[in-house]
Protein backbone atom coordinates (compact mmCIF):
# COMPACT_ATOMS: atom_id res chain seq x y z
CA UNK A 1 0.00 0.00 0.00
CA UNK A 2 1.18 2.93 -0.94
CA UNK A 3 -0.24 6.76 0.57
CA UNK A 4 -0.43 10.04 -0.73
CA UNK A 5 -2.28 12.67 1.02
CA UNK A 6 -5.44 11.33 2.12
CA UNK A 7 -6.07 8.96 -0.28
CA UNK A 8 -4.96 5.16 -0.64
CA UNK A 9 -3.66 3.51 -3.02
CA UNK A 10 -4.17 -0.69 -3.20
CA UNK A 11 -2.37 -3.03 -5.16
CA UNK A 12 -4.65 -6.09 -6.33
CA UNK A 13 -2.93 -8.63 -8.70
CA UNK A 14 -0.28 -5.94 -9.98
CA UNK A 15 -3.02 -3.33 -11.11
CA UNK A 16 -4.13 -0.59 -8.75
CA UNK A 17 -6.83 2.04 -7.81
CA UNK A 18 -7.22 5.10 -5.70
CA UNK A 19 -9.51 5.12 -2.69
CA UNK A 20 -9.93 8.22 -1.27
CA UNK A 21 -11.00 9.16 2.65
CA UNK A 22 -9.43 6.15 4.52
CA UNK A 23 -10.54 2.57 4.09
CA UNK A 24 -8.55 1.57 7.19
CA UNK A 25 -6.82 -1.46 7.12
CA UNK A 26 -6.55 -1.76 11.03
CA UNK A 27 -10.36 -1.46 11.17
CA UNK A 28 -11.53 -4.22 8.73
CA UNK A 29 -9.33 -6.48 10.46
CA UNK A 30 -10.85 -6.27 14.06
CA UNK A 31 -14.37 -6.56 11.90
CA UNK A 32 -12.95 -9.68 10.27
CA UNK A 33 -11.87 -10.92 13.95
CA UNK A 34 -15.06 -10.20 15.42
CA UNK A 35 -17.01 -11.60 12.97
CA UNK A 36 -14.60 -15.06 13.25
CA UNK A 37 -15.32 -14.74 17.13
CA UNK A 38 -18.77 -14.88 16.66
CA UNK A 39 -18.88 -17.92 14.90
CA UNK A 40 -16.59 -19.51 17.23
CA UNK A 41 -19.11 -19.31 20.01
CA UNK A 42 -20.23 -23.01 19.59
CA UNK A 43 -16.88 -24.12 20.13
CA UNK A 44 -16.01 -22.21 23.17
CA UNK A 45 -19.41 -22.86 24.86
CA UNK A 46 -18.43 -26.67 24.46
CA UNK A 47 -15.31 -25.25 26.42
CA UNK A 48 -17.00 -24.26 29.29
CA UNK A 49 -19.32 -26.59 29.22
CA UNK A 50 -16.06 -29.36 29.66
CA UNK A 51 -14.98 -26.96 32.43
CA UNK A 52 -18.51 -27.50 34.26
CA UNK A 53 -18.43 -31.18 33.81
CA UNK A 54 -14.57 -31.38 35.05
CA UNK A 55 -16.14 -29.75 38.43
CA UNK A 56 -18.48 -32.88 38.69
CA UNK A 57 -16.34 -35.29 37.39
CA UNK A 58 -17.62 -36.24 34.89
CA UNK A 59 -14.96 -37.06 32.55
CA UNK A 60 -16.57 -38.86 29.67
CA UNK A 61 -18.48 -36.19 28.82
CA UNK A 62 -15.91 -33.28 29.67
CA UNK A 63 -13.43 -34.91 27.20
CA UNK A 64 -16.12 -34.87 24.30
CA UNK A 65 -16.86 -30.99 25.42
CA UNK A 66 -13.10 -30.20 25.36
CA UNK A 67 -12.27 -32.26 21.88
CA UNK A 68 -15.51 -30.37 20.40
CA UNK A 69 -14.53 -26.94 21.76
CA UNK A 70 -10.71 -27.94 20.45
CA UNK A 71 -11.81 -28.99 17.07
CA UNK A 72 -14.71 -25.33 16.56
CA UNK A 73 -11.63 -23.06 18.02
CA UNK A 74 -9.25 -24.43 15.54
CA UNK A 75 -11.63 -24.66 12.47
CA UNK A 76 -12.27 -20.95 12.96
CA UNK A 77 -9.00 -20.27 13.40
CA UNK A 78 -7.67 -21.25 10.06
CA UNK A 79 -8.11 -19.00 6.71
CA UNK A 80 -11.33 -18.79 4.61
CA UNK A 81 -13.26 -20.28 8.22
CA UNK A 82 -16.14 -17.53 7.52
CA UNK A 83 -16.09 -18.63 4.04
CA UNK A 84 -16.69 -22.09 4.54
CA UNK A 85 -19.34 -21.50 7.53
CA UNK A 86 -21.94 -19.03 5.54
CA UNK A 87 -21.56 -21.33 2.56
CA UNK A 88 -22.53 -24.18 4.29
CA UNK A 89 -25.59 -22.09 5.62
CA UNK A 90 -26.74 -20.89 2.50
CA UNK A 91 -26.26 -23.87 0.57
CA UNK A 92 -28.34 -25.55 3.17
CA UNK A 93 -30.96 -23.47 2.65
CA UNK A 94 -30.92 -23.92 -0.92
CA UNK A 95 -31.21 -27.39 -0.88
CA UNK A 96 -34.26 -26.50 1.81
CA UNK A 97 -36.09 -24.77 -0.31
CA UNK A 98 -35.50 -26.64 -3.97
CA UNK A 99 -36.69 -29.75 -1.63
CA UNK A 100 -40.17 -27.79 -0.17
CA UNK A 101 -40.78 -26.91 -3.60
CA UNK A 102 -40.36 -30.30 -4.76
CA UNK A 103 -42.56 -31.82 -1.91
CA UNK A 104 -45.24 -29.21 -2.71
CA UNK A 105 -48.18 -29.86 -4.39
CA UNK A 106 -48.51 -26.14 -6.82
CA UNK A 107 -45.35 -27.12 -7.63
CA UNK A 108 -47.32 -29.46 -10.59
CA UNK A 109 -49.03 -26.50 -11.75
CA UNK A 110 -45.30 -24.38 -11.99
CA UNK A 111 -45.27 -25.05 -15.79
CA UNK A 112 -42.05 -23.05 -17.84
CA UNK A 113 -43.80 -21.68 -21.25
CA UNK A 114 -40.17 -21.28 -22.70
CA UNK A 115 -39.00 -23.83 -25.24
CA UNK A 116 -35.75 -24.83 -23.17
CA UNK A 117 -37.74 -24.04 -20.22
CA UNK A 118 -40.57 -26.05 -21.18
CA UNK A 119 -38.34 -28.80 -21.82
CA UNK A 120 -36.77 -29.11 -18.99
CA UNK A 121 -39.29 -28.58 -16.65
CA UNK A 122 -39.66 -27.28 -13.03
CA UNK A 123 -38.62 -30.47 -11.63
CA UNK A 124 -35.61 -31.30 -13.04
CA UNK A 125 -34.66 -27.73 -12.95
CA UNK A 126 -34.88 -27.84 -9.14
CA UNK A 127 -32.69 -31.22 -9.56
CA UNK A 128 -29.66 -29.46 -11.09
CA UNK A 129 -30.37 -26.82 -8.36
CA UNK A 130 -29.87 -28.92 -5.37
CA UNK A 131 -26.89 -30.72 -7.57
CA UNK A 132 -24.76 -27.24 -7.62
CA UNK A 133 -25.90 -26.45 -3.81
CA UNK A 134 -24.22 -29.86 -2.63
CA UNK A 135 -21.09 -29.30 -5.10
CA UNK A 136 -20.90 -25.61 -2.93
CA UNK A 137 -20.84 -27.56 -0.02
CA UNK A 138 -17.75 -29.86 -1.26
CA UNK A 139 -15.98 -27.20 -2.25
CA UNK A 140 -15.85 -24.86 0.52
CA UNK A 141 -13.85 -26.94 2.99
CA UNK A 142 -11.81 -28.26 -0.04
CA UNK A 143 -10.88 -24.95 -1.01
CA UNK A 144 -9.96 -24.37 3.08
CA UNK A 145 -7.92 -27.50 3.23
CA UNK A 146 -5.99 -26.84 0.48
CA UNK A 147 -5.13 -22.96 1.18
CA UNK A 148 -4.14 -24.26 4.63
CA UNK A 149 -2.00 -27.48 3.42
CA UNK A 150 -0.17 -24.48 1.64
CA UNK A 151 0.49 -22.16 5.08
CA UNK A 152 1.81 -25.00 6.85
CA UNK A 153 3.86 -25.65 3.17
CA UNK A 154 5.05 -22.47 3.41
CA UNK A 155 5.25 -21.60 7.20
CA UNK A 156 7.98 -24.81 7.76
CA UNK A 157 10.19 -23.25 4.90
CA UNK A 158 10.63 -20.08 7.00
CA UNK A 159 14.11 -20.02 8.41
CA UNK A 160 13.72 -20.32 12.50
CA UNK A 161 10.30 -21.90 12.22
CA UNK A 162 9.02 -19.04 15.02
CA UNK A 163 5.67 -19.41 13.36
CA UNK A 164 5.43 -22.81 13.75
CA UNK A 165 5.80 -22.58 17.47
CA UNK A 166 4.57 -19.58 18.87
CA UNK A 167 0.81 -20.05 20.05
CA UNK A 168 -1.63 -17.07 20.09
CA UNK A 169 0.12 -15.29 17.10
CA UNK A 170 -1.40 -13.79 14.06
CA UNK A 171 0.34 -15.57 10.75
CA UNK A 172 2.13 -13.51 8.25
CA UNK A 173 -0.21 -11.81 5.75
CA UNK A 174 2.57 -12.38 3.10
CA UNK A 175 2.17 -16.44 4.06
CA UNK A 176 -1.50 -16.43 4.00
CA UNK A 177 -1.57 -14.35 0.24
CA UNK A 178 0.50 -16.66 -1.13
CA UNK A 179 -1.34 -19.69 -0.12
CA UNK A 180 -4.52 -18.06 -1.11
CA UNK A 181 -3.36 -17.05 -4.77
CA UNK A 182 -1.11 -20.32 -5.05
CA UNK A 183 -4.46 -22.45 -4.83
CA UNK A 184 -6.33 -19.55 -6.62
CA UNK A 185 -4.19 -19.55 -9.70
CA UNK A 186 -2.78 -23.28 -9.82
CA UNK A 187 -4.86 -25.89 -8.38
CA UNK A 188 -7.32 -27.81 -10.74
CA UNK A 189 -10.13 -28.64 -8.65
CA UNK A 190 -10.46 -24.90 -8.16
CA UNK A 191 -10.25 -24.60 -11.94
CA UNK A 192 -13.02 -27.25 -12.24
CA UNK A 193 -14.78 -25.18 -9.95
CA UNK A 194 -14.79 -21.95 -11.23
CA UNK A 195 -16.71 -23.51 -14.44
CA UNK A 196 -19.11 -24.59 -12.55
CA UNK A 197 -19.90 -21.75 -10.23
CA UNK A 198 -20.44 -20.27 -13.96
CA UNK A 199 -22.60 -22.96 -14.88
CA UNK A 200 -24.01 -22.85 -11.56
CA UNK A 201 -24.98 -18.44 -11.88
CA UNK A 202 -26.55 -19.35 -15.72
CA UNK A 203 -28.46 -22.31 -14.16
CA UNK A 204 -30.02 -20.34 -12.20
CA UNK A 205 -30.58 -17.24 -14.09
CA UNK A 206 -32.49 -19.05 -16.50
CA UNK A 207 -34.50 -20.85 -14.15
CA UNK A 208 -35.43 -17.59 -12.67
CA UNK A 209 -36.28 -16.48 -15.98
CA UNK A 210 -38.61 -19.02 -16.86
CA UNK A 211 -40.34 -18.87 -13.43
CA UNK A 212 -40.91 -15.21 -13.93
CA UNK A 213 -42.38 -15.74 -17.22
CA UNK A 214 -44.39 -18.34 -15.90
CA UNK A 215 -47.98 -17.55 -15.19
CA UNK A 216 -48.39 -20.68 -13.22
CA UNK A 217 -44.95 -20.20 -11.29
CA UNK A 218 -44.82 -17.79 -7.87
CA UNK A 219 -41.65 -16.34 -7.87
CA UNK A 220 -42.39 -15.49 -3.91
CA UNK A 221 -42.53 -19.80 -2.81
CA UNK A 222 -39.58 -21.93 -2.15
CA UNK A 223 -38.82 -22.45 -6.12
CA UNK A 224 -38.70 -18.50 -6.35
CA UNK A 225 -35.92 -18.88 -2.98
CA UNK A 226 -33.98 -21.73 -4.83
CA UNK A 227 -33.15 -20.03 -7.37
CA UNK A 228 -32.29 -16.36 -5.57
CA UNK A 229 -29.87 -18.85 -3.82
CA UNK A 230 -28.54 -19.87 -6.49
CA UNK A 231 -27.76 -16.50 -7.58
CA UNK A 232 -26.50 -15.55 -4.33
CA UNK A 233 -23.82 -17.78 -3.96
CA UNK A 234 -21.85 -17.12 -6.78
CA UNK A 235 -21.65 -13.59 -5.22
CA UNK A 236 -20.59 -14.66 -2.15
CA UNK A 237 -18.16 -16.41 -3.54
CA UNK A 238 -17.00 -13.80 -6.04
CA UNK A 239 -16.47 -11.42 -2.65
CA UNK A 240 -14.52 -13.63 -0.82
CA UNK A 241 -12.08 -14.24 -3.77
CA UNK A 242 -11.75 -10.45 -4.39
CA UNK A 243 -11.24 -9.43 -0.81
CA UNK A 244 -8.82 -12.15 0.02
CA UNK A 245 -6.97 -12.00 -3.32
CA UNK A 246 -6.64 -8.04 -2.82
CA UNK A 247 -7.09 -6.79 0.34
CA UNK A 248 -4.54 -7.01 2.55
CA UNK A 249 -6.76 -6.92 5.73
CA UNK A 250 -8.15 -10.18 5.27
CA UNK A 251 -4.42 -12.25 5.19
CA UNK A 252 -3.54 -10.21 8.03
CA UNK A 253 -6.60 -10.93 10.13
CA UNK A 254 -5.46 -14.77 10.57
CA UNK A 255 -4.75 -16.14 14.01
CA UNK A 256 -3.54 -19.11 15.40
CA UNK A 257 -4.40 -19.88 19.21
CA UNK A 258 -2.33 -23.31 19.39
CA UNK A 259 1.06 -24.31 17.79
CA UNK A 260 0.69 -25.04 14.53
CA UNK A 261 1.68 -28.22 14.30
CA UNK A 262 -1.64 -29.15 16.35
CA UNK A 263 -4.15 -28.05 14.18
CA UNK A 264 -3.15 -31.12 12.11
CA UNK A 265 -5.00 -31.40 8.45
CA UNK A 266 -7.76 -29.09 7.79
Amino acid sequence: QLFSGSSRQCVCGGASWQKFGGCSVAAMIYIFNGCKSICALPGQACTECGKCCASMNCEPIKDCCDTTGKSCTQFMDKPLSSFVFIAWGKSLMELFFCYSAMSAPPIKNCVFTDGTGAAIGITNWLYVQMAFAALNMVFAPWFQHQVWEQVKNDVTQQAGGMVITAPSTTLPKEVVAHAFKQVMMYDLGVLFYFFALIASFVWSWMGGGWIHESASCNVDENAGWAYYMGLCFFWLASFYSFCWYCCPCCTSSVQISAPIQSYGPA
